[in-house]
């Protein structure tokens, strides 16, 4: 599967703008990303090209190799950059590759992809997603080598998942159908039950 740097950049400059469209009162809101404003949202999203490689495995050290405690202080440490720099650094450096070089354009297209609509959907906000990022998410998210990092394979072993609104499908088993972001999210953990239909929404990860 090919590296797409390209899309890397497009989604990160896609949440830059939807950074600054947000007032105080939102960037300090609720997202679906459980216990995350859209702020640490931003400090998380930033984090991936502010951090160099020594700097992530040092932080990653001190959380006790806790991979959700690690994020969650990365963004706590880069949220304080404040909104116009995290926007800035987001558009500059859009295309700069993770800090371990071996991780692909589809980690960052997905998790930038993901945490956009946790920002729009947990605040009613109307948008979405850049086609193209989207349907590379869900082929990295089902295919790729790497994409137990967000997806573990077993979360979807026997669904049949098969988007409604683009010609997008794959897997054998109990169906999950709905729009093509609605299964992204799902498979990401996020509750889109009212979105999807089919027996194997049940079998969905929570």
């Amino acid at each position: 599967m090919e590296d797409r740097w390209d899309l890397a950049a497009k989604a990160r400059g896609d949440f830059a703008d939807l950074l600054e469209s947000l007032t105080e009162e939102q960037l300090n809101g609720t997202t679906l990303c459980k216990d995350w404003t859209p702020l640490d949202i931003a400090g998380h999203l930033v984090s991936f090209v502010e951090l160099s490689l020594p700097s992530m495995m040092l932080g990653m050290a001190k959380a006790g190799f806790n991979t959700d405690k690690a994020w969650t202080n990365n963004a706590n440490q880069y949220k304080a950059m404040g909104v116009p720099a995290i926007a800035k650094s987001l558009r500059d450096n859009g295309a700069k590759t993770a800090p371990m070089k071996s991780f692909s354009a589809g980690v960052v297209v997905m998790d930038v992809c993901v945490h956009t609509q946790d920002v729009r959907r947990g605040l009613g906000l109307e948008g979405e997603l850049n086609p193209e990022a989207l349907r590379y998410s869900l082929d990295w998210a089902t295919s790729h080598k790497q994409r137990k990092i967000h997806v573990p394979p077993k979360d979807i072993a026997g669904l049949r998942l098969e988007a409604d609104d683009i010609h997008w499908s794959t897997g054998d088993g109990d169906l999950v159908r709905g729009p093509a972001e609605a299964i992204l999210l799902g498979i990401n953990r996020r509750d889109m039950s009212a979105e999807l239909t089919g027996d194997g929404v049940a079998k969905l990860p929570s």
